[in-house]
């Protein structure tokens, strides 16, 4: 975005529509629709070098099958978009916080392993991970049908989404080196699950710039 873009606030939200439909244009050609929908400002970021950012709705027939549902975001950050599954706008700008920190840190899923990465020499035991981690919360809580969903090497450490039935309920877990965390959101991708696990994550860390009484 130019230098001399105005603060994304809902004053300049006229400015930054158009910004938007600039850069999805580059994306969706001709299926770039005319205007977008509703929108919600975020006043931070807890991105290094981020700042407010805006995600718009929008839907476009980019296939020709139909229109679907997407997410735009723009505004003091890279500007991205992404399918709408279902997000509410706290969990669209999770999962952008957890994109842009993926792809900043280089992060790689951890693919076509025989057995998950070994802990300490030891086979990593996913059963057994899922439920140290319950018994923080729940240590009476029923686990059946625990499997390993997705691993990723952060830096050397690796974390792991967890796919399991909690007393019967469908759930992600996330576990080995990964910040404690669950997922009740089981109708998406565990890759999907795990960005958004990570923004959420950066979002709960202090702000280094709140003044006291904040």
């Amino acid at each position: 975005m130019s230098e001399q873009a105005p603060a994304p606030s809902a004053e300049t939200i006229d400015w930054w529509h158009d910004r938007a439909l600039d850069f999805l244009r580059d994306h969706f050609r001709e299926t770039t629709p005319a205007r977008l929908g509703e929108y919600q400002v975020f006043d931070r970021s807890p991105l290094d070098g981020d700042g407010a950012t805006i995600v718009f709705r929008f839907s476009a027939d980019r296939a020709g099958t139909g229109a679907e549902n997407y997410i735009a975001v723009v505004g003091q950050t890279e500007p991205n978009y992404y399918p709408d599954e279902g997000f509410a706008f706290d969990e669209a700008f999770e999962l952008h916080l957890g994109t842009r920190f993926m792809l900043t840190l280089g992060v790689a899923q951890v693919r076509d392993a025989d057995e998950p990465v070994a802990v300490d020499d030891q086979p990593y035991d996913v059963e057994k991970d899922v439920r140290l981690i319950v018994n923080r919360v729940s240590p009476d809580a029923k686990i059946d049908r625990a499997e390993l969903a997705a691993l990723f090497d952060v830096g050397g450490q690796f974390f792991a989404v967890i796919r399991c039935l909690l007393d019967g309920q469908p759930v992600y877990v996330m576990g080995r080196d990964a910040p404690f965390g669950f997922s009740m959101r089981t109708d998406l991708a565990p890759q999907v699950v795990f960005r958004m696990h990570l923004g959420r994550v950066l979002r709960l860390e202090p702000d280094p710039d709140a003044q006291p009484g904040d």
